[in-house]
């Protein structure tokens, strides 16, 4: 089904958007840190704070800049980032490169690179958690057909999922009853999201029953076989 393929696919954007982001904010930040080595802390003063919006008119980007004392010699550089607690005329804690005097930084500001690795992980951990739960769902249901037993559970109904969507819409689910005679309790069982209605498939096809396969050792493991409704379904969307 499409959405079952989109599905797929905004798991795979989401764990790729955060690997770039990991990897590019770690690189960004290492290669800072390895560098203090050749950098100079020093007392700077800042000297003008300026801003200009972006081409979305949206966004105010801010430049300032610091003055400061190298050797006897006074510089004025453009800072490698911005705080809300700047204002002209504020003594300021900065570095310089000591191999290149006019380039300049602030330790704390240097910090706000891990933002990108820290987003990058959320991303990360949110798709990489989504198709590791499609590829154990998959390989649990190969297992319960290969090994499972079958029992076959009458279907009652079909519902609305309405507690997942993708691309604007809701799976279906139905819902399979089984009366085990060995304690004499009754089942229900639910199928696995299906991105069409089954109703008429059920309804043309006659479909009374469907086989499901339970773990011998835990009954809540189980997969009912849909295959039926979906094996003659070519999605040419």
């Amino acid at each position: 089904m499409k959405e079952n393929k989109l599905e797929n696919l905004i798991w795979i954007i989401f764990a790729s958007i955060g690997t770039i982001f990991v990897i590019i904010g770690l690189i960004v930040f290492v290669v800072n840190i390895f560098n203090y080595k050749n950098k100079v802390d020093t007392v700077g003063t800042i000297t003008e704070i300026s801003f200009y919006y972006s081409d979305d008119k949206h966004n105010r980007n801010y430049e300032v800049y610091v003055s400061y004392i190298v050797d006897g010699k006074e510089y004025e550089s453009k800072l490698n980032g911005y705080s809300s607690s700047f204002y002209e005329g504020k003594e300021i804690n900065i570095y310089y490169d000591k191999d290149n005097p006019s380039k300049i930084g602030v330790k704390s500001l240097d910090l706000l690179f891990l933002i990108f690795p820290g987003i990058g992980l959320i991303f990360l951990i949110i798709g990489g958690t989504g198709i590791l739960i499609k590829i154990n769902k998959k390989k649990s249901e190969i297992t319960l057909k290969e090994n499972g037993k079958v029992i076959y559970a009458n279907y009652l109904e079909t519902v609305l999922n309405t507690s997942y969507r993708v691309n604007g819409k809701y799976p279906y689910n139905i819902i399979c009853e089984w009366n085990n005679t060995l304690d004499s309790k009754k089942y229900l069982f639910k199928s696995k999201n299906i991105w069409i209605n089954p109703e008429s498939i059920i309804k043309e096809k006659d479909i009374k029953q469907f086989p499901v396969y339970i773990d011998n050792n835990n009954k809540k493991k189980y997969v009912i076989d849909i295959d039926i409704l979906t094996e003659n379904i070519v999605d040419l969307r």
